[in-house]
């Protein structure tokens, strides 16, 4: 069975050159974000989206048909869809950008840094009842859980968290309920993946099958800085 595959990405990894293979939309929304970083792991998002997806393909990186409109306004600022797949999902946080390609089904993916910005507070936007967590490093593992579950079936954050509860850090990741839409949680598989120390990150799969594997790379850029 064809993987499922997961490209892990540090922003030292972006090239100048990168930057090359961004389209028109995709430039003018670099253009908007104010801090290096900010510009950096879009960019990177990009690269790495392009580059996997046109050796995937057998394209150049800039010919990859990336679509990013908008399904409630029709902008160009909605998640990348690949034209005939395959299917993807990108996030980054901190360092780490990561990028999850499957020809199986849609799928989502999300990796937060363990920054200290996640306290009891916070908790009450994040946690179902019956769920417990009282540290940081729990909320992110129920926050990487529910973004990814949230990307994979398209919601997005427009869905409450709180509606949505899975099981706890200590146990592997799955979806136990989701009120008013039980019916998803037979079709929901979820894996932890490794970013490396100080992140949490979990990938979601939609209608795939249950024992389909996963492969972690990292991404090495061409070319000097």
């Amino acid at each position: 069975m064809e993987p499922v595959t997961v490209w892990w990405a540090s922003l030292d990894a972006v090239r100048p050159a990168h930057a090359a293979l961004l389209d028109p939309v995709e430039k003018g929304r670099r253009a908007k974000y104010l801090r290096d970083a900010d510009r950096d792991r879009f960019t990177l998002g990009v690269a790495l989206t392009r580059i996997t997806v046109g050796a995937r393909l057998g394209v150049a990186p800039a010919a990859v048909p990336v679509d990013r409109t908008c399904p409630d306004c029709d902008q160009p600022h909605g998640r990348p869809v690949i034209a005939g797949g395959p299917h993807l999902s990108i996030s980054h946080s901190g360092d780490r950008v990561v990028l999850a390609l499957s020809p199986h089904g849609p799928l989502g993916v999300d990796v937060e840094e363990a920054s200290g910005r996640l306290n009891d507070s916070f908790a009450d936007h994040v946690l179902a009842e019956g769920e417990q967590g009282s540290g940081e490093a729990e909320l992110l593992a129920y926050w990487t859980r529910k973004e990814a579950l949230l990307k994979a079936t398209g919601d997005g954050l427009r869905e409450p968290m709180t509606k949505l509860r899975v099981s706890g850090p200590s146990e592997n990741p799955r979806l136990l309920d989701w009120s008013g839409r039980s019916e998803l949680v037979g079709r929901i598989t979820m894996r932890t993946l490794d970013p490396g120390p100080g992140y949490a990150a979990c990938l979601a799969l939609l209608d795939q099958p249950a024992d389909v594997p996963v492969e972690e790379r990292p991404f090495i850029p061409a070319g000097p800085r």
